[in-house]
């Protein structure tokens, strides 16, 4: 990819990411939080009211005041004066019966005693067989004798009746929880009985169209006003059993509720108790001092400068859109700057094409659609003001500024892991108001966190990274909280305990989910996948040593080589390692016309003339980038496949054609025996180039003094350089000179000289 196609693309992802700042965080609250002192700290200026404004109550106050307002009414129930006479004059006008059937059982009894008087008797009978159908209808035959024979009795039950009545039955259970109420359905086997919860000592009683207050005691279900009429019954005829189950029997008959409870109107008294809340706290006038200076920030001063911006944004709604258009300068500042240090840094290289372009661009955006999440969330929580949260708790922890830098750390690399941690950080100090302070902090969480990642070979290193990014978090929440005055053990661990979660849930989302995503999204080749293609069990790998074992061993030999000599320029040494492993499996089509593999020295490439070996040479460069498309092997590492013989001329073959060329006065063209290309396009190609020739070079000296093996390093790097396979890979002299420092450096170790043990020749 040119420069102008990566400005292009750039172009658009800055375009984008803008326009999604600006869409996502159009708050203008953010703006007006710069000028909002925290809980805590130290005012860093006096503040006076410049206007009289009201200091309204927080949402969670009004509620609970309101709450408070509802529950100091009391549950309304009405004693009905028309049920009562209704009841009342049902059980006396029975009794009357009552009265009267025994009565004429009498006279019958004492008619039939004396002589004559037939025909009255018979009469008699005719109307107490008619009583007797009538209140037989109500009560049983065995309660109608006790009760029509015993006066006393009669009035009795009348009177205690009575007192019930004046007393009041409710139709509604008065519980103090559901338990309670539960046990007194089940005891009188009433699950449909009417019930409330209500744990107030009184309820209020309509009675005669006047209002009182009475104790919740005195307002009794009708099973339990049966039970005390009958109590006060067994008292006054103790051993009359027969009498007593009649009286028994003809309350639960006779008996019902005259108190009925007024849901309607309890509700509409309560709603009206809520409405009459007021909203406020109080006045704040003109001219009144807010707080001095150098005075600590405590919540109800704070509820006032809250209280004093709200009422200013009503007025001056000018201020509101002005803030609205710093806000968005500010990001378009922050984007802008970051893209500048993008495009001005040499990491920009590692992206071969648009679609790996657009991975830091998505990276970007999806670290502001994280933050959106959450700051939303934040938001919504604060609003709603839920009672769960610990008072401490503090909402900037919950940001996820250590997404997007330990992404970028593992995707890309150090420096634009840096410049991840450098961007979420400022953005995350805007979220909160323009705090420096908690940029600052954010900044150095994700350093701690990305540290241990700068040079990635195994997963467990994120284990480091969470661990040192938890330190790092726990040291960032003590020096807000000292800058606010706020460090207490209890707002240190409940802070400590979300923020770490934060870092934890971060690195965790990163190694697990959306790293492995982006790779195959975007063809991205991380140090993970590095690693694990470096393993020998690869099918790759397998095929190279069980087809071309010679090849596979000089493959081995060269990924040593390359990887050594790859640090001393600050090159992807792992990447030149794993491109080593992988460079000759094109050998593996035809590994008997390479000389590594070759067996009892029969070399096929003297029974066919130079040109046809060339081609099977050449050949195995485009045979190895098929078998890599086939294998799956990252462009990444495919690119040493393709690159690592450049345009090189092949020699021998080229040399042995001009000798036979100039029997028959032939012309060769040393274009037919050059490798076809591409030339290396990175450092870490043209390393694998110079270690493919000086490692297989190194194998066939009989002379390995240092001085032979400087002379041979001297003479290799500059042989490619005056060809120009370095032109296009940014490789300078300097580097080419400590190239040859390291090769000899590790070359020099290989062939040290070693003492011979006995018997030895």
């Amino acid at each position: 990819m040119t420069k102008k196609q990566l400005k292009i693309h750039l172009i658009i992802g800055w375009v984008l990411v803008v326009a999604a700042a600006i869409f996502l965080f159009p708050d203008k609250n953010i703006a007006l939080q710069a000028e909002r002192p925290r809980l805590g700290q130290v005012s860093p200026r006096t503040i006076v009211a410049p206007i009289n404004f009201e200091v309204p109550k927080s949402q969670q106050e009004i509620e609970s005041e309101k709450a408070r307002a509802a529950d100091k009414v009391n549950a309304i129930f009405e004693f009905n004066n028309d049920e009562t006479n209704r009841v009342y004059e049902d059980l006396k006008v029975f009794l009357h019966k009552l009265a009267q059937y025994g009565s004429l059982q009498a006279q019958i009894s004492q008619a039939s005693s004396s002589e004559g008087g037939d025909s009255t008797v018979q009469v008699k009978v005719v109307q107490a067989s008619r009583v007797y159908e009538i209140v037989k209808q109500r009560i049983s035959t065995s309660a109608i004798k006790p009760l029509s024979q015993n006066a006393k009795a009669r009035d009795s039950l009348l009177s205690v009746f009575n007192q019930i009545l004046q007393k009041g039955i409710s139709n509604t259970l008065l519980a103090s929880s559901e338990t309670a109420a539960q046990l007194y359905k089940d005891n009188y086997n009433l699950q449909d009985l009417k019930s409330i919860i209500y744990s107030k000592p009184n309820i209020t009683l309509l009675k005669n169209n006047e209002t009182s207050t009475v104790e919740v005691a005195n307002i009794q279900p009708l099973r339990r006003r049966i039970d005390e009429a009958f109590a006060q019954l067994q008292m006054s005829f103790p051993n009359e059993q027969g009498l007593l189950s009649a009286f028994y029997e003809t309350l639960f008959v006779f008996m019902m509720p005259n108190v009925f409870y007024l849901e309607k109107e309890t509700m509409a008294s309560r709603e009206e108790a809520r409405n009459k809340v007021t909203l406020i706290k109080g006045m704040v006038p003109r001219g009144m001092e807010i707080v001095t200076q150098g005075a600590p920030i405590t919540k109800e001063i704070l509820e006032k400068i809250d209280a004093l911006q709200l009422a200013q944004q009503k007025e001056e709604n000018s201020k509101t859109f002005t803030a609205i258009y710093g806000n968005a300068l500010v990001f378009v500042i922050i984007i802008t700057m970051f893209f500048l240090f993008f495009l001005n840094i040499p990491s920009r290289t590692m992206f071969k094409d648009a679609r790996q372009l657009w991975s830091f661009t998505s990276l970007v955006l999806l670290q502001l659609v994280a933050f959106w999440i959450v700051h939303n969330l934040s938001g919504t929580l604060n609003r709603s003001e839920l009672t769960i949260l610990p008072e401490n708790f503090d909402f900037m922890w919950l940001y996820p500024f250590a997404l997007s830098p330990v992404m970028a750390t593992v995707l890309f690399d150090r420096r634009l892991g840096f410049a991840f941690s450098a961007f979420s950080a400022l953005i995350f100090g805007v979220l909160n108001g323009y705090d420096l302070a908690a940029a600052i902090c954010a900044f150095s969480v994700t350093f701690g966190a990305t540290y241990p990642l700068a040079r990635m070979r195994y997963r467990v290193q994120f284990v480091w990274g969470i661990l040192s990014g938890v330190i790092a978090m726990a040291a960032a929440i003590c020096v807000i909280f000292l800058l606010r005055n706020r460090l207490s053990f209890e707002a240190f661990y409940q802070n400590m305990i979300v923020g770490g979660m934060n870092v934890i849930i971060c690195s965790s989302l990163a190694s697990v989910l959306l790293i492995h995503l982006i790779e195959r999204v975007f063809g991205i080749t991380t140090v993970l996948t590095l690693m694990e293609m470096s393993d020998f069990n690869r099918p790759a790998l397998k095929r190279i040593s069980e087809i071309a074992p010679g090849t596979f061993h000089h493959s081995i030999q060269v990924s040593n080589l390359a990887e050594k000599v790859a640090d001393s320029i600050g090159a992807n040494s792992l990447l030149v390692r794993v491109m080593a492993l992988y460079h000759d499996i094109g050998k593996t089509m035809r590994p008997e016309y390479f000389t590594e593999n070759q067996k009892q020295g029969v070399n096929p490439h003297n029974n066919i003339d130079p040109a046809q070996s060339v081609k099977i040479i050449v050949e195995h460069v485009e045979q190895g980038a098929s078998l890599a498309k086939e294998y799956n092997i990252p462009d990444l590492v495919a690119a040493g496949i393709r690159e690592h013989h450049g345009s090189s001329e092949i020699k021998f073959f080229y040399h042995k054609a001009k000798e036979l060329a100039a029997e028959s006065g032939a012309q060769v063209d040393i274009k037919d025996y050059s490798y076809k290309g591409p030339k290396p396009q990175s450092k870490e190609t043209a390393i694998l180039m110079l270690a493919d020739i000086i490692e297989a070079t190194s194998r066939s000296m009989t002379d390995t003094s240092p001085e032979a093996l400087t002379a041979m390093i001297h003479n290799t790097i500059e042989g490619r350089f005056m060809e120009g396979q370095f032109n296009e890979c940014n490789l300078s002299v300097k580097e080419l000179f400590k190239l040859e420092q390291a090769f000899l450096t590790s070359l020099d170790g290989t062939y040290h000289t070693r003492v011979k043990y006995p018997g030895q020749k």
